[in-house]
């Protein structure tokens, strides 16, 4: 202490002295910097060490503190992203995929959907809610099914937690393009990592889904757009009700079942797996009706392919036969008419890329039916990719007395009308078509028809045919 601070705290009363040393202490500690315990604190000492002033102090305080909200923003998203990936598992269905249609099957016959206040009503569950053409037309009403209504739904699966998020995003192209399809997402989440949970009820919808076309043919056709589109299911129809010689029946059938269990024989030997059929001959004699029936014997569906379509390109086609699955049966209708408008050569090019390319796919069944096989290119139907040829032609006296035999199923067993019907049939004259159409006008009377079948053979010859056959309907 100096010598003026001793003198004039001895002027001074003693309790002047204890305030002079007191208020000495607190100008020494304001002038200490702030401790740097806090974000201000810490912000002050750096500006004071920039040496700049209170005015830019405060900015600057501002400024990283707008920062840090703004990186916590930015960053924040990330990390939460994150920290769903590590804690949740999520399966995404879109649609315009035939997954989305196993789905919405699978949660038509949930517990959840059958009490759920807020659910959706739908007479389809094809993918983007299209109307399936040909489902449910072999019964009396429309089906209808009860599902989930879009938003956030949250149900107990195989005992554990799980939230369906169905979403219609509100920018939808279908939708813009005044399209009927209405394009939706749906998520199914649960907690943990493994995806074993969701793997498990996707294979379950997908079952599910099979289980109910397993005694339907389902059939697919490719749109202009180079996809395929389920069109229609139908009943499966069995080998009984094709009426073509039965050599040939049993020798197709059988040579395809072999084919389905043979593919480690083509791959010890190195050659491509895959069998293709060539039915040709005249015109409704049964070519399509025996594929539809192997289809459903072999429990495969069929994938259709219409070359006279004017929007199917060499690439769509190329696209569209390595899209079919591995065991199906692709149909190639009227083959002969891909010839029609462009010569052999440039028809067959993009054909052949397409069943026999690099990329075509393998374990399925080709079948190609024509009328017309000398407008066809050898290099198209030679072995290899053509490996049977069936020819189909107009009926027979046996076929004819087999078709009555089917049309008319209530006949006495040793009824004599089947016989003396195809005695009055000119061999190989008429189409199978031809019958079925003649025995069309009769369906309940199996007299009659042999009655007037003389007439109708004469009167078909004469061009008038159908004038006889619906004069007694």
């Amino acid at each position: 202490m100096s010598p003026a601070t001793i003198v004039n705290s001895r002027l001074l009363p003693p309790y002047a002295s204890v305030l002079l040393r007191n208020q000495i202490t607190a100008r020494s500690l304001s002038s200490l910097p702030p401790e740097p315990s806090t974000l201000g604190g810490l912000i002050t000492v750096i500006a004071e060490r920039l040496g700049i002033g209170e005015l830019a102090t405060g900015g600057l305080q501002l400024a990283v503190i707008g920062g840090a909200v703004a990186g916590f923003r930015y960053f924040g998203g990330y990390f939460f992203e994150f920290l769903k990936k590590k804690t949740i598992v999520t399966a995404d269905f879109d649609s315009r995929d035939e997954s989305y249609s196993w789905i919405l099957n699978w949660l038509s016959d949930q517990p959840y959907s059958k009490v759920t206040s807020r659910f959706s009503v739908s007479t389809s569950i094809l993918r983007v809610g299209q109307r399936l053409p040909g489902e449910g037309l072999d019964a009396i009403t429309q089906p209808v099914y009860f599902l989930p209504s879009p938003g956030l739904h949250i149900f107990m699966y195989k005992n554990r937690l799980v939230w369906l998020n169905r979403q219609r995003p509100g920018n939808n192209p279908q939708v813009a393009n005044n399209s009927t399809a209405i394009l939706e997402r749906i998520e199914i989440s649960t907690f943990g990592q493994s995806r074993d949970l969701l793997q498990s009820l996707v294979f379950e919808a997908q079952k599910k889904y099979m289980d109910r076309d397993r005694s339907r043919t389902v059939v697919f056709a490719a749109d202009q757009y180079g996809a395929w589109r389920r069109t229609r299911s139908r009943p499966k129809r069995p080998l009984s009700t094709v009426v073509i010689p039965s050599n040939v029946k049993t020798t197709l059938v059988d040579d395809a079942h072999e084919f389905l269990v043979s593919e480690q024989w083509y791959s010890d030997r190195g050659i491509p797996y895959r069998r293709g059929y060539l039915l040709y001959g005249t015109p409704g004699s049964g070519k399509t009706s025996f594929v539809y029936s192997l289809a459903g014997e072999l429990g495969l569906n069929i994938y259709v392919v219409n070359l006279s379509n004017k929007s199917l390109t060499d690439d769509t086609l190329g696209e569209l036969v390595t899209d079919t699955p591995s065991r199906c049966i692709l149909l190639i209708e009227d083959v002969d008419a891909a010839f029609v408008q462009r010569t052999k050569g440039e028809a067959t090019t993009g054909l052949l890329n397409a069943i026999d390319g690099v990329a075509a796919q393998e374990g399925r069944i080709l079948c190609m039916t024509t009328n017309h096989i000398e407008n066809l290119d050898e290099a198209l139907i030679r072995p290899g990719r053509i490996d049977v040829r069936v020819w189909f032609g107009n009926a027979t006296r046996s076929q004819a007395e087999e078709l009555f035999t089917k049309f008319y199923p209530n006949l006495p067993q040793h009824s004599p009308l089947p016989h003396l019907f195809a005695s009055k049939i000119p061999i190989e004259t008429f189409s199978m078509a031809h019958l079925q159409g003649f025995l069309m006008g009769h369906k309940q009377r199996p007299e009659r028809a042999v009655e007037l079948v003389d007439t109708w053979i004469e009167a078909h010859n004469k061009g008038n045919a159908t004038e006889v056959t619906t004069e007694d309907l």
